[in-house]
This record gives structure tokens, sequence and C-alpha cells, in this order.
């Protein structure tokens, strides 16, 4: 659902910002500094209750004010608010009424980012993937939320009974009745994510075939305990659970892998090749979310062109101008610098300086 209106009100160094965005492509460009990124945190809080940078609260709201305000207008005139105060209460607001569940905002939001440091989701640990998945799962199929919530329940009751064993507060057989549970969420949750790879493969191919033709990867999905039954594997692995306290098989470790020919993606790509697939994943992902829920997915993407040369950027913004998402991208650069390939369709323009955000006119080219 693309945002029509942002505004923005002590947050960093936007002191009060407004902008009226375009539904397709935003392109805010202006020295470093200047609160480009600042934008796209805004953004990122409505959806997911905190900034993509990390850090606390208090270093987030403008010197000398208590609280940050962040208000979007969405299409069909859906408003989302968050508010944040130095002392730690945040406030959630849909359609003006008080919201406790940041899944309700994130659902109005698919947001997706692409930082400097996407070429994590390649080169990152498994937990970097996961999160890529989970996102996927939960815009696709809406059931999948409440049942990775029930298996981490299960993994974190399962983990202090193991902890409790193994100080001799309590006995292994109360296992039994714990294993039981944990298995079936266990393989509902890698059903769930196994079906999505599979429907996620043929956009992946699409999208990197089209980013980068040179690149021959493979996405599948490892579930985290290997090929026997999880029961019996549990049984097989209790002595080593019981030492360290965890548990050792689920789909708390599973992984999306990416192979190549010659091996893991991981071990062999370059950081540029690594970025460039990482980008070919989430612009797959945000094209199957348009084609199997008619949902258009927000791109976030920090300084835009960084580290990819002038060939690449212009396939990769065509590929985004296909997903038919909407798009807030920052740079330090001029629109300019990527010619007609930033041109192509609906786009407006916005110069960012000192806290300060003026818009073009829109254009339509």
């Amino acid at each position: 659902m693309a945002i029509r209106r942002l505004e923005i009100a002590d947050l960093r160094n936007l002191s009060s910002v407004a902008l009226d965005l375009d539904p397709q492509f935003n392109y805010l460009h202006g020295p470093n500094g200047a609160g480009k990124t600042a934008v796209l945190e805004a953004i990122h809080m409505l959806a997911r209750g905190r900034s993509f940078r990390g850090g606390q609260v208090s270093a987030l709201i403008r010197h000398a004010a208590e609280m940050l305000v962040v208000r979007a207008v969405l299409q069909e005139s859906r408003t989302v608010v968050v508010a944040k105060t130095r002392a730690g209460s945040t406030e959630l607001r849909i359609d003006g009424e008080t919201c406790r569940r940041l899944s309700d905002a994130a659902s109005l939001l698919p947001i997706q980012l692409i930082l400097p440091t996407v070429g994590d989701l390649v080169f990152g640990s498994p937990g970097e993937r996961r999160r890529f998945l989970d996102w996927g799962v939960f815009h696709v199929k809406h059931a999948y939320l409440a049942e990775l919530r029930a298996y981490l329940t299960l993994l974190k009751q399962r983990n202090a009974l193991l902890k409790a064993i193994g100080a001799g507060d309590s006995d292994a057989s109360l296992l039994d009745s714990w294993n039981e549970p944990f298995v079936t969420k266990a393989e509902i949750v890698s059903q769930y994510r196994q079906q999505y790879v599979d429907e996620l493969a043929p956009y992946f191919a699409e999208a990197l075939g089209l980013l980068e033709p040179e690149l021959d990867v493979q996405i599948g999905y490892r579930r985290g305990w290997g090929e026997q039954a999880l029961d019996k594997v549990l049984g097989e692995t209790l002595p080593k659970e019981v030492k360290f306290g965890v548990s050792r098989s689920g789909p708390h470790r599973a992984d999306l892998s990416l192979s190549i020919p010659s091996g893991n993606a991981s071990v062999t790509l370059s950081r540029g090749q690594g970025k460039l697939l990482a980008i070919g994943l989430i612009l797959a992902q945000a094209r199957l979310l348009y084609e199997t829920s008619s949902q258009r997915g927000i791109f976030l993407i920090d300084d835009l062109g960084a580290e990819i040369d002038r060939a690449h950027g212009a396939r990769m913004l065509a590929l985004l101008r296909d997903s038919q998402s909407q798009v807030i991208a920052t740079s330090t650069l001029e629109p300019a610098h990527f010619g007609d390939a930033l041109d192509r369709g609906s786009l407006k323009v916005f110069h960012v300086e000192h806290g300060t955000v003026i818009g073009s006119p829109q254009t339509s080219l």
C-alpha cells in the first residue's frame, strides 16, 4: 500500500517536514548529514517500530525535543502514526485507533530495505536469511505469524527445561511432553518456509537473469535438522542439548541456501556479486508479493548507486519499476547521474539539506 503523504516531527535533524510522495518513484538527494536517511528511518519506524540503524530511542529524538512523531497517509486514506518519547514509551495508532501489535502496521507497510550493507543477506549469518524468509512468508501467508510465534514460545520453554535438567532441577522424562508439540510446530513452520522458497525460485531466477546474467545461483531451504525425522534427531542430540541448555535442531537453525556450480555462493562470490545477488532476492520477493496478493511493496533504498556501476544500476532501476512497488531512494548524486534510467515513468525529486525537504513538481515521463 503506497504512502501518499509522510509527516515527520523531531526525528534526528528533521524538526518538521512533510512530503507528498509519488506512488511510484521518489528520489531524495543532498549532501551527507542533510537528513535523507532520517526520512527512510521514519518510514521504517512506522512499519517495524524501530530504526534500521539501531541504537537508543533518545538518539533518534531531535535535540531539545521530548518526543518524535511520524505520520503516514496511505492509499484509501488510511493512516498510521507512531510516537516515541525520551522516557521510552511508544504509541502506535492505525486509522485513529490505538494498536498494540506492530504486525498490524507491518502488514499495511510491506517495506523492503536496500542499504549499503545489503550484501549481508548473502555473506552474513543465517539469521539474516531467516528474517528475509519470515518477512516473505508473513506477507504472503498471514496465518504463518501465529504458527511461528507458537513455535518460538515452545522453543523458549524447551530451552528453559533443558537448562533445568542440566542443573539437576528437573527430570529428563519431562521432555517427552514438550517434544511432541515442539516437533509439530517445527514441521508446520518448515513447510511454510519450504513452500515459499519454491514459489520464490522462478521470480529470483528471472530477476537475477536480468540484473546479472553471468551469475548462476540456485536457492533452496535447509530446515535446520537434516534429513531425519526431527523427533529422532532430538533423541540423538539430547545429551548435548542438556549440556549446553539449548535446542540444537529446528527451524530456528534453518537457512536459505545459495549455491553456484562451484559451491556456496557466500564463499565464492565477490562483494559486488553478492550485493547484486541480494538485490535480486529482494526484488524477487517484492514481485512474488504483488503477483500473489496484488499488494505493492515499499522499497527504502539508502545511497542509491553505491558500489554498483551505471550499467547494473540501470538494470536495478528497471526491475524496481517493473516490481509495481513504491520506491523512496536517497543519494548524494544529482538525478542526472542516472540519466534516462531514473526518468522512465512517474517520478518525484526532493532536495534535502540542513533538515529541510523541498519537493519538485511531480512529473510523469
